[in-house]
């Protein structure tokens, strides 16, 4: 893969965060709301579909922290066994 490519993904990501935390910081009810409904989330997930997600420290804080977004990461590095084993 090219050095550009990456150079340009993580220019992307970064303006995507910076929005995001434009956006939160601006309406601080959005990610306390986000976070919660987040939470839930990966409750019943686990309870339901039995992903096997550890409710840990972490795994809160990621979820908490990232929302919808974070709760998606955790389910992608969980499937793919790269963390949360």
């Amino acid at each position: 893969m090219s050095k550009t490519y990456i150079e340009l993904g993580t220019l992307v990501v970064a303006l995507i965060v910076l929005y995001l935390l434009l956006v939160f910081f601006t309406n601080p009810f959005a990610l306390i709301v986000n976070s919660i409904i987040a939470i839930i989330v990966m409750f019943l997930l686990n309870a339901i579909f039995g992903l096997g997600i550890p409710i840990n420290i972490i795994t809160v804080l990621i979820v908490a922290i990232g929302g919808l977004v974070g709760l998606l990461l955790v389910i992608i590095l969980r499937l793919m066994k790269v963390a949360f084993v």
